[in-house]
């Protein structure tokens, strides 16, 4: 008899594991993070000038790779720079430093030397 009683239970839970349904499937993955890779472009202004030797403001473009990029100061020198995850801008070369902040598309910081400061903003422009 408990052999009968042991063929109905594991009947009953078999039939109860039949009707019960399937695990949902897995959720998809996340999708990467957006690249910071690209060209941007935009302008520099002066915020100071205390000496003749100071660069000028105009147009600047910079090229992001690997979340890196080089500002042109004058003709002689780069300021190599990066981007952390967090969207903090910067970089350092010589007397030269370089702090910003990037949000989506756009990138604002500052450079300056002690005697010179320009202030930029540029934005990204797939080409």
């Amino acid at each position: 008899m408990a052999t009968i009683r042991a063929r109905m239970l594991l009947a009953a839970v078999v039939a109860l594991a039949g009707c019960a349904s399937p695990p949902p499937p897995p959720a998809p993955p996340a999708p990467p993070p957006p690249t910071l890779d690209g060209t941007y472009r935009g302008t520099s202004t002066r915020f100071q000038a205390d000496s003749r030797g100071c660069p000028h403001p105009g147009l600047v473009t910079l090229y992001v790779q690997n979340s890196a990029f080089s500002y042109r100061w004058d003709r002689q020198v780069w300021v190599d720079s990066s981007i952390d995850p967090d969207g903090t801008v910067r970089g350092q070369a010589e007397r030269i430093t370089l702090v910003g902040k990037r949000k989506g598309n756009r990138i604002e910081g500052d450079l300056t030397n002690g005697e010179c400061g320009l202030h930029f903003t540029v934005t990204r422009r797939d080409e």
